[in-house]
């Protein structure tokens, strides 16, 4: 006949059960504490999902926060500025291959284009996005506008206006018309860039034979202008010693001549060979 077990004998005879015991209470306690304490890290945002009302539309900050356990869960999103970049460099851009974007210009060239884009979402509307979008509206929209409208900002400039002449406004105009394209989705674009501008060899060539041409005419108007500059202070040069040289000889008369004499006279009177008599100087008398 079977006997009737004494559990509180058997606890007593078994220490260890107690333990047990409070080993259990400890982890229900922690699983219930973590079900219902959530932590919201440093830029981040979290986005209440309650079973019974589905999104709540109230963000939650960052810090300490409280739920219902098992009945709401969170999902953290990064509210801080993010960029994404798109890039020839398998090692740069978001997606590990070439990644550049190829797009026409207003000449008929066409072009790779290096940019990146720096973003963050509103956190406010969170909820709304998370609700709306998902938490994927990397790749369901800034990825997308962003290559779209890059593409259609470069097809307004030239090739040569695209890499240096305009690029800054480019970049201001693909960041302005982004940011119109995201704002109604609660993507907020900050900054447009373009990383690098990059032509078919034939078309750098060509660019390269142009920028080379050009410092020739340069060096080749330089050194047309040098000669004629000093072709013009070897004339004006002449010509000044043309005028020195008039005045100089409009200025030696006579009577001037006679008067240097005499300042370079050192008071003997030269001796003429074969004669007795001096040379006769005719030093005119003031009147």
């Amino acid at each position: 006949m079977a006997q009737d077990v004494d559990f509180r004998t058997l606890s007593q005879k078994i220490p260890g059960i107690g333990i047990i015991k409070i080993v259990v209470v400890l982890f229900l306690a922690l699983v219930l504490f973590k079900s219902t304490v959530v932590i919201v890290p440093a830029g981040h945002v979290g986005v209440l999902y309650d079973k019974g009302r589905g999104v709540l539309p109230k963000p939650l900050n960052e810090g300490l926060n409280f739920t219902i356990p098992f009945w709401q869960s969170v999902t953290l999103m990064d509210a801080r500025i993010q960029e994404y970049t798109m890039s020839a460099q398998v090692d740069e851009g978001a997606y590990r291959r070439d990644d550049a974007l190829d797009a026409p210009t207003s000449d008929g060239q066409q072009v790779k284009i290096d940019a990146t884009v720096i973003y963050k979402i509103d956190k406010n509307k969170a909820p709304d996005i998370l609700k709306t979008i998902g938490v994927d509206y990397v790749d369901k929209l800034i990825r997308p506008f962003s290559r779209s409208q890059i593409r259609l900002v470069a097809s307004r400039y030239s090739a040569p206006a695209l890499y240096s002449e305009n690029r800054q406004e480019a970049e201001a105009v693909m960041t302005k018309e982004i940011q119109d394209l995201l704002a109604p989705k609660d993507l907020l674009v900050d900054k447009v860039l373009l990383r690098a501008v990059n032509f078919s060899p034939e078309y750098s060539k060509a660019i390269e034979d142009k920028v080379i041409a050009e410092q020739r005419i340069k060096q080749a108007e330089f050194e047309v202008k040098e000669a004629t500059q000093r072709a013009q202070a070897k004339i004006a040069e002449a010509k000044g010693l043309a005028e020195a040289q008039a005045l100089q000889k409009a200025s030696l008369t006579q009577e001037f001549l006679q008067l240097e004499a005499i300042k370079k006279w050192d008071g003997k009177l030269p001796q003429v060979a074969g004669s007795g008599s001096t040379p006769f100087i005719n030093i005119p008398l003031g009147r």
